[in-house]
């Protein structure tokens, strides 16, 4: 009898053993990981909309294929039709009212510059009545494409929400902002100087708006190539007229002044990256918790949504670390991800996330490239500052200033440097992809 009872034990023990390494233990490392990443999730907290007193362009971002009046009819049409303006490009000609104001736009490419901007310059001043019978058909758009410039940012009314993920979020046609930097170099090809540097500056001017707009990092990189692609135009348009340094429009007050480490930062569009993948891992939970609603209590739970968001704060986190800030006000190439190697005590807690583990071992994010195009334009910018001082001088002193003003516009981390073979300006570029070109600088134009 005393046999049984202490077999009946030994199993018991056995039993409570196999339970608690399957189960009690790593729920406990689950929920430890849980309290370790509170700090992360805290700063990851998508912020609200903004206030009624920011002016928001949403809708005439989303209406720019349209013909309207004002802000008040633009609300009117994405209250009642966006939904469908959100959609397929077409179905707006299922409903008479929507493709009455729809405006004919031509192919994209007709209008699609390359190479550098003394390369299309050349060609726009080759085929001249051909830009601008282009230009022509497409005036509507270009002058809503130009009005985006009155609005300080570009944010979904309905924004941050509980049912917006990655695999479904709907974009604007930004392709179209894009087609003002042809008309922009058209107008400087055909002598409308000042209207020129107007629109370059007013695109830069949405780019910067953009750079806070949500949801998520494509806006500030559209905004960043924006900026970055009027920028090489109106470096080409110095080089091509210094004279206009001293004379710039009022559009452009601020426009090259470089990007500020708020402007540079990333933090917001992560925290709404993070916001549109948490949205996504609670859907999955809820269709397996539909699939296997008791083996979720009682089972090895397969899909932990707190126990994923834990595991891929840290990674999400680092864009809005204070330490982050000091990265970018020194201008440092900073490693922006975090160890990815699980620990051993990580893998038993996977125990109780298997599914969710794996698939967040498979989406490690890493956003340093995002953050080195925005510190590239940055130097870009400080570049172009020294360039324009330069002009801004009398031709008989600019060579004599050139070291000093170069050293004065590097950055604490990345020095300007003269290559007098080929006259430009360079810098040690941060993205291995997406890298600016040099500034070409003419010391000796007005001689």
């Amino acid at each position: 009898m005393n046999h049984l009872k202490y077999l009946f034990g030994v199993i018991a023990i056995l039993i409570l053993s196999v339970v608690s390494t399957l189960y009690l233990f790593p729920e406990w490392l689950k929920q430890r990981e849980i309290r370790a990443a509170e700090a992360d999730l805290a700063l990851l907290a998508a912020p609200p909309a903004p206030p009624p007193s920011v002016k928001n362009g949403i809708d005439a971002l989303w209406l720019l294929e349209y013909r309207t009046a004002d802000d008040a009819e633009r609300a009117d049409l994405m209250r009642r039709f966006g939904h469908i303006i959100q959609g397929d490009s077409d179905a707006f000609k299922q409903h008479q009212e929507l493709a009455a104001k729809h405006l004919p736009l031509s192919d994209g490419d007709a209008l699609k510059l390359t190479g550098t901007a003394a390369q299309y310059l050349a060609e726009i001043r080759a085929h001249l009545p051909q830009y601008r019978a282009e230009a022509e058909k497409q005036a509507e758009l270009f002058a809503n494409v130009d009005k985006l410039a009155d609005y300080d940012t570009f944010a979904p009314h309905d924004w941050p929400n509980d049912e917006a993920d990655l695999s479904e979020i709907r974009l604007p046609r930004f392709e179209l902002i894009f087609r003002s930097h042809a008309v922009a170099a058209l107008d400087w090809a055909q002598g409308s100087e000042h209207e020129a540097w107007r629109r370059v500056c007013r695109n830069i001017k949405t780019g910067r708006s953009l750079l806070h707009s949500r949801p998520g990092l494509i806006y500030p990189m559209i905004g960043n190539a924006i900026i970055l692609r009027n920028t090489d135009l109106a470096v080409q348009m110095l080089y091509e007229k210094p004279e206009w340094a001293n004379c710039l429009p009022a559009e452009c007050g601020g426009m090259f002044d470089v990007l500020t480490e708020q402007e540079q930062s990333i933090c917001l569009a992560i925290q709404d990256e993070f916001r549109l993948f948490a949205n996504l891992q609670h859907k999955l939970e809820n269709e397996v918790q539909q699939m296997t609603p008791t083996g979720q209590s009682y089972g090895p739970r397969v899909l932990d949504t707190a126990h994923s968001l834990a595991m891929a704060a840290p990674y999400y986190a680092v864009c809005c670390k204070p330490e982050a800030a000091a990265i970018l006000q020194t201008d440092q190439k900073a490693p922006w991800q975090p160890l990815s190697e699980k620990t051993l005590i990580e893998k038993w807690a996977c125990v109780r996330n298997s599914v969710g583990c794996l698939t967040s071992d498979i989406a490690i994010p890493s956003f340093g490239e995002y953050v080195y195009r925005l510190q590239d334009t940055a130097m870009y910018q400080r570049a172009f500052q020294a360039a324009l001082v330069l002009y801004r001088l009398p031709v008989d002193n600019r060579r004599a200033a050139l070291e000093s003003i170069l050293t004065e516009h590097s950055s604490p981390s990345r020095k300007l440097r003269w290559n007098e073979q080929e006259r430009m300006i360079y810098f040690d570029a941060y993205s291995p992809n997406k890298a600016p070109d040099p500034i070409p600088l003419n010391l000796d134009a007005g001689r």
